[in-house]
């Protein structure tokens, strides 16, 4: 896997500090989790997200390094980019508790709020699109396995697939979506 820059913190402390250094200068960080497992000092993902939210930043892609470890993607938040319900909270939350950064609460306040929250209430409904209702219905072992896929494993598979921005996106997701569901595979097991 390649990784532009990486940064393994034991707390949430050391990645606050590697924050305050790098959030106007770095464009991007893949941030290095110790699994639990492993017993090892780490930071936890809430804990990365919320001090991050408090710099402009956000969490992307997640990706295994190893047997003990796997990381994520941070970068800077786009100032277009729409806020989840989740993320609005913890915002609010690192504002209470006095650690939001200016440049945090810059992108926090730029936020568009009527475009991210009916972006959010959309994404939140995550009703299965009549395309893909009828394209899955027609390989009776992907809808099937579908409907039996637990409720939060459904409700990641649409999302996915709703979150898609161009129409070539939403057809390869289409695509990947039906040979997983025919090889009985949840959606982060691609």
């Amino acid at each position: 896997m390649y990784m532009t820059n990486s940064f393994q913190p034991q707390n949430r402390k050391e990645w606050r500090k590697w924050l305050s250094r790098n959030h106007s200068r770095e464009k991007e960080v893949w941030l290095i989790y110790v699994k639990k497992s492993v017993n090892k000092p780490t930071i936890s993902y809430d804990e990365s997200v919320e001090e991050a939210i408090c710099f402009g930043w956000i969490d992307g892609i997640k990706k295994k390094v190893d047997e003990e470890r796997y990381t994520h993607r941070f970068t800077v938040r786009s100032k277009k980019s729409s806020w989840s319900q989740t993320n609005i909270e913890r915002a609010r939350i690192m504002i209470r508790e006095k650690k939001m950064t200016r440049a945090g609460l810059e992108y926090f306040e730029r936020r568009a709020l009527s475009a991210s929250s009916s972006i959010s209430s959309e994404r939140d409904k995550l009703v299965l699109g009549t395309e893909f209702e009828r394209i899955l219905k027609a390989d009776s072992v992907a809808w099937s396995n579908f409907l039996n896929l637990p409720a939060g494993c459904r409700r990641q598979y649409i999302a996915w697939l709703n979150n898609a921005k161009r129409e070539e996106t939403r057809q390869k997701r289409l695509i990947g979506a039906i040979e997983l569901l025919r090889q009985n595979k949840k959606l982060g097991m691609r």
